[in-house]
């Protein structure tokens, strides 16, 4: 079985692990996505605890997996010779995405010249999946050669970071719920709640109520599963391509197990969704939904992992399709359709 083309499905699922403890999830997310992780110089990941009270973002935990033994403390040389003033300028991204050193060279020299000299390298891939609490997961993954990753590899960068993100979160909301709690309700912010002996969904909540979101929800929970019993008999190209489906779809599907131990399957919203009659693809939806809340374009390119160009291909296609010409209209347009779509639910 190819390590690196499994990559993703087990950094995915080490995200979603709940049963481990605070100290040991980020380096057991590290050594799980290993294969994918590192450049041949390794990789340090940075778990960020929100802000100090004068705002500045906190580091709860750094953890180097491969590369020199000494590589946390040379991010940690390499962050300490930038200008505190830059620093500051340039805080932690509050959505998940992807980003290169090289590229960000003529925004910030004096981050990239200290990065390359003190780690060693000449370009690093970043990944971040943060929120905007300055709550989650930053990844660095430096490389001896300028790393020009394609479209296709962009969104899977994007994809993982968000479900890191997700994950991190998940166990955010279980560590803040009491011990012992009984299952009244559909627990840690998640939709549904289904049985996993028979994949069918015992409690759904808001969208999920709705009788294509639960089909959804069950082929997506099948799916996984058949993507491990796929991947137990070693057949990695049809594990990859069930998994990468569950990657791109609206739901996250996550095992969790209550306090007497029984297991069940959580299923998290990924994206904003609407249902409309005129016929809106996916993306089209997810632009219309974010730039109808107010979002600029530039926001929801980040957001989604796409260019800007692109965004506006879709928000045209769109906004064609719900009959309205300007923002303006556009706003009126999706809070309309999103009371009318809650209210079916």
């Amino acid at each position: 079985m190819n390590r690196a083309s499994t990559g993703p499905i087990a950094l995915v699922e080490a995200a979603y692990n709940l049963e481990l403890g605070p100290a040991e999830w980020l380096p057991n997310l590290v050594r799980a996505g290993g294969s994918i992780l590192d450049l041949g110089q390794g990789c340090a990941a940075t778990l960020w605890a929100g802000t100090s009270g004068s705002g500045e973002p906190l580091v709860s935990q750094l953890h180097a997996e491969n590369g020199p033994p000494d590589l946390a403390m040379r991010f940690a040389r390499a962050v300490r010779e930038v200008d505190p003033n830059l620093a500051r300028a340039t805080p932690v991204p509050v959505e998940p995405g992807v980003h290169t050193l090289a590229k960000s060279k003529g925004r910030h020299p004096e981050a990239h010249d200290a990065l390359t000299k003190h780690v060693g390298c000449k370009d690093m891939l970043a990944l971040w999946a943060t929120d905007s609490e300055h709550h989650g997961v930053g990844i660095h993954i430096p490389s001896a050669t300028v790393i020009e990753p394609s479209r296709k590899d962009r969104e899977r960068w994007h994809m993982l970071s968000v479900h890191i993100a997700a994950g991190h979160h998940l166990r955010r909301r279980l560590a803040q719920t009491p011990r012992g709690t009984p299952v009244t309700q559909i627990p840690l912010d998640a939709v549904a709640l289904l049985d996993p002996k028979h994949f069918s969904v015992a409690e759904a909540a808001g969208e999920a109520k709705n009788h294509r979101a639960l089909d959804e929800i069950r082929r997506a929970a099948i799916g996984v599963d058949l993507a491990r019993a796929r991947l137990r008999n070693g057949e990695t190209c049809e594990a990859l391509r069930l998994w990468d489906g569950v990657l791109r779809g609206r739901w996250s599907i996550v095992d969790w197990f209550d306090t007497d131990g029984r297991r069940f399957i959580l299923a998290l919203a990924n994206a904003p969704h609407i249902r409309d009659p005129r016929g809106l693809t996916e993306r089209e939806y997810q632009v219309a939904t974010h730039v109808g809340a107010g979002e600029s374009s530039k926001l929801v390119a980040y957001r989604l992992g796409v260019s800007r160009s692109r965004v506006s291909e879709l928000l045209h296609r769109a906004m064609r399709k719900l009959g309205v010409e300007t923002t303006g209209q556009l706003v009126m347009k999706m809070r309309t359709l999103l009371v009318e779509s809650a209210s079916k639910l």
